[in-house]
């Protein structure tokens, strides 16, 4: 389910009686979605959450009972959806909010997790549970939870089975905000209105600097941060920035 809010669009993950079980239908209209809201340049935000009581349970286990005994085939083609949701997330220029409104669990881990803002309901909670159904833990979780808390703790909840409340979410680093139940949509509408409004070269910019950080030297990415700033100060959004501050009015970015 789609909703569009001025330059913000929200994608709705919407099988609430499955708890967002994501089979490979929804896998692949997520997928199209999401690549969508990437390339369309009326889009400056994009939010991403569920309906009911959970953001995502995870994979669809009754589907993959109906391809059994070759249920792995059907896993390596729904992870596959799963994965490229996943890298679009990272690498699309637009920010990504994710509005974690309950259960965030198994296959859903990777995506739930790669927006550049995460904001957690109270009622929300996170656990790994791919072991239970004997599954390596896929969707990008392997990738993203040892880069957010670092690798005893990603260790904790694969292995130790742990589940985490949204204050221990919040704790970990898994979001930067936590909020009741009923104020959800509006804080998350709140920041993505926020993040919006800011320069959009200088948001795309920063996230491709925090994306390629682990794999540059030290010396590779102080480089690219005088390049991107000499362009933007030169041309782009810090010209704005800066005749705002001195006319003293909020800027306006195009």
């Amino acid at each position: 389910m789609i909703e569009n809010n001025e330059n913000i669009r929200t994608i709705i993950l919407n099988r609430p009686e499955k708890l967002n079980s994501v089979n490979l239908k929804m896998a692949t209209e997520l997928n199209q979605a999401v690549n969508n809201a990437a390339n369309d340049k009326s889009v400056q935000c994009l939010v991403i959450t569920g309906n009911g009581r959970a953001f995502s349970s995870g994979g669809d286990v009754n589907e993959m009972g109906e391809h059994l005994p070759k249920a792995g085939d059907l896993f390596y083609d729904l992870t596959e959806q799963i994965h490229s949701i996943f890298s679009t997330i990272l690498r699309m220029e637009k920010p990504v909010i994710n509005s974690l409104n309950g259960v965030v669990a198994g296959g859903s881990l990777g995506f739930a997790l790669a927006g550049d803002y995460r904001i957690a309901s109270e009622s929300a909670k996170i656990l790994s549970a791919h072991f239970k159904r004997g599954f390596v833990p896929a969707g990008g979780a392997t990738y993203i939870l040892p880069r957010l808390i670092g690798l005893g703790k990603t260790q904790a909840l694969f292995f130790g089975g742990k589940t985490l409340n949204s204050e221990e979410m919040l704790e970990w680093g898994l979001v930067h905000e936590v909020v009741s139940d009923g104020e959800l949509k509006q804080r998350t509408m709140e920041m993505a209105k926020e993040i919006a409004a800011g320069p959009k070269t200088a948001l795309a910019e920063t996230k491709k600097l925090l994306l390629e950080s682990e794999r540059l030297s030290l010396d590779e990415e102080l480089r690219r941060e005088r390049e991107k700033n000499r362009n933007s100060g030169n041309s782009g959004d810090a010209v704005e920035g800066i005749k705002a501050f001195l006319e003293k009015r909020e800027p306006k970015f195009e």
